[in-house]
């Protein structure tokens, strides 16, 4: 944020010249509104040319007339797949003045991850282009080229409806399957007017477009600067994922950002600004999108910290990033309340850690066909004498201080309970860190509810796993220390730079049996004696950065779902085949993989078969997407 000193929600804003303060409450007819005032303001732009707001107004309509010739109905769900482009952006607000539902797909995501989007919205039709026509051919979806949006008939937009649904956007994880997310175009209306009336004019002037385009975050970097008559940049590739990470290694999203400097736009020259996680410089940063609050506060930066998760829509609360105050999570938007609650829903006492839960505007409608989860989530809000409105229990746990501060504790899966309250990560991990002797460390909870904490010794210091116990004994009471503690040469991360918990508590496991896996390193039985063997083991060193045993599985190597993904390129260029992701994650070792990716005859002399035909290879992926959508719903209805 410009200055620093204007608080989101407070203070007189004034307009500037050409720029609509307010023309109703729908994103659209603010669009609409900036191309009759402003038709050559600079809307859109990417390294190859650029659309003024004439230009957007009408390509949108040529898309929204060309879905209306296709049959597309109200509330029909249409993937909308392109490269980052002004024709993205086109693209989706053509399916919202189609009165149709807009389901970003993100061209750069695993293709079992548009699979199973495509499956959970059921979509009806996907706009893609040309060059990423390929990426959604197989999800057994028609595909609508926009290249086929010639000059539009007059294409009224529909009557504006709170209730009605405008845009699904889709929970991100490593560890989990996306969860779809059905955003209103109420929900909309009350985050256009916090970004326009909250903050200074200028703040969202151009903001970049850098986050994975099926979540929360990248419509949030959309919405401001389409909001205020601003630019929305796609001239660069995007970071390593989304902004939902949790903070201490806690979430599986991507914190990661861009450090380059935003070229100028415009005659005045303005910077860009970035909404998303903290970048490690260059940028800007107005608004941090961080799903909890920040583990670290960007040094000599004026912005704000957000959180925020699709559940409702993208940021719901927002607090000034002072000092090392990092885990404030500040307060909520105009449109959205908060609740601190106990497991029976009653609020706790102040200083007591409770849920967080948040009504009012905020809330979205649920997740598209997932009627047993949704119930879990969103609930009856009994604060509020409004009729049907309700509440989403969020996955964090909070304390609300006696200043009146909200202050962030932990993940709930995170927390295991003890003495009946819950046992934070994150208590530990603070005081782990302040060790003299300590570089980095991490605290997770593991699935028998232990807290397992890992140090990284300074080299040189002399620190011992004694040393720290006897450490966090002085500084912690009993239920708050780990039952684990282990020193690793470095923690696990995954791409995005988060800690990977998974792989943090199988190195910990192994650094306590630390003889008991030398023997086992040095065994005969492990070492890939077979050519196939040999092969898929250069693979995984060159994905995971180091050799692993031949019987080891890749997740307990370090590997996540995205370096699977990568393994299979690398696989698929070294066997000169076909190499199926899905048929990878049913095949988690060198061994299994090498049995799977050349026969044993084959094996012996190292050549491979023949993969599957492409044909065979998209069936097989839609009748596995299809197998595992089946049994996700029906756990849901089972629960």
């Amino acid at each position: 944020m410009t200055g620093g000193d204007s608080a989101p929600g407070g203070g007189t804003q004034t307009t500037p010249p050409g720029r609509v303060a307010s023309t109703g409450p729908g994103l659209l007819a603010r669009v609409a509104a900036h191309a009759d005032r402003t038709p050559r303001a600079l809307a859109v732009r990417d390294a190859s040319g650029c659309l003024n707001y004439g230009d957007l107004a009408t390509r949108a309509g040529a898309v929204a007339g060309l879905l209306r010739e296709r049959g597309v109905a109200a509330e029909s769900p249409v993937g909308v797949c392109l490269p980052r482009s002004p024709e993205l952006v086109a693209a989706l607000l053509g399916v919202l003045w189609a009165g149709a539902v807009a389901v970003p797909l993100d061209p750069a995501a695993a293709r079992m991850r548009l699979r199973l989007q495509a499956a959970d919205a059921e979509l009806v039709t996907v706009l893609a282009t040309a060059t990423t026509a390929e990426c959604v051919a197989s999800v057994g979806v028609p595909v609508t080229l926009v290249d086929a949006a010639s000059a539009p008939a007059t294409v009224p937009p529909p009557d504006w409806c709170a209730e009605r649904a405008a845009v699904v956007v889709h929970s991100a994880g490593v560890e989990e399957e996306p969860r779809p997310v059905v955003v209103t175009h109420g929900n909309l209306a009350g985050l256009v007017e916090w970004l326009v009336d909250g903050w200074p004019a200028d703040t969202f002037d151009a903001v970049r477009v850098d986050a994975p385009l099926d979540g929360h975050v990248a419509l949030c970097q959309l919405l401001a600067p389409l909001a205020v008559g601003g630019t929305v940049l796609v001239d660069g590739p995007p970071h390593g994922g989304d902004a939902a990470g949790r903070p201490g290694g806690g979430g599986d999203d991507a914190p990661g950002g861009r450090g380059d400097d935003a070229p100028g736009v415009g005659g005045g020259g303005a910077p860009s600004v970035r909404i998303g996680p903290p970048a490690p410089g260059g940028e800007a940063v107005a608004l941090l999108l961080t799903g909890g609050p920040l583990t670290a506060v960007p040094a000599a930066t004026a912005c704000w910290s957000a959180w925020s998760a699709a559940e409702v829509g993208g940021p719901a609360l927002a607090a000034a990033c002072v000092g090392d105050d990092a885990r404030a999570l500040g307060e909520p938007r105009p449109d959205t309340t908060v609740h601190v609650l106990d497991e029976a829903l009653r609020p706790v006492p102040v200083g007591a850690v409770g849920r967080l839960h948040l009504g009012g505007g905020a809330v979205t409608r649920g997740y598209h066909g997932q009627p047993s989860l949704t119930a879990e989530r969103y609930l009856p809000d009994p604060f509020t004498a409004t009729p049907g409105r309700r509440m989403v229990a969020t996955d964090d746990l909070v304390r609300r201080d006696a200043d009146g501060v909200l202050r962030w504790v932990g993940r709930v899966d995170e927390c295991p309970r003890r003495d009946g309250e819950p046992t934070p990560p994150v208590e530990a991990q603070a005081a782990l860190r302040r060790h003299p002797g300590v570089a980095d460390a991490a605290v997770v909870c593991s699935p028998a509810g232990d807290l397992v904490a890992a140090a990284v010794p300074v080299p040189g210091a002399g620190t011992t796993v004694d040393g720290l116990r006897s450490h966090l004994a002085g500084l912690l009471p009993a239920r708050l220390r780990p039952d684990r503690v282990a020193l690793l040469d470095a923690l696990p991360l995954l791409p995005s730079g988060k800690v990977n918990r998974r792989a943090l508590l199988g190195a910990v496991t192994r650094a306590e049996r630390a003889p008991a896996a030398q023997v086992e390193r040095t065994s005969d039985r492990a070492e890939p004696v077979l050519a196939a063997e040999r092969t898929v083991a250069q693979a995984w060193a060159t994905v995971l950065g180091r050799p692993v045993e031949a019987d080891r599985n890749f997740f307990d190597a370090g590997g996540d779902s995205l370096l699977m993904i990568r393994l299979s390129g690398v696989l698929r260029r070294a066997f000169d085949r076909d190499v199926d992701v899905v048929d990878l994650f049913r095949l988690p070792t060198i061994r299994d993989m090498a049995a799977h990716l050349a026969p044993p005859a084959a094996v012996a002399n190292g050549s491979t078969p023949a993969g599957p035909t492409a044909a065979e290879r998209q069936a097989r992926a839609r009748q596995e997407a299809r197998r595992q959508v089946g049994r996700a719903r029906g756990a849901g209805r089972d629960a």
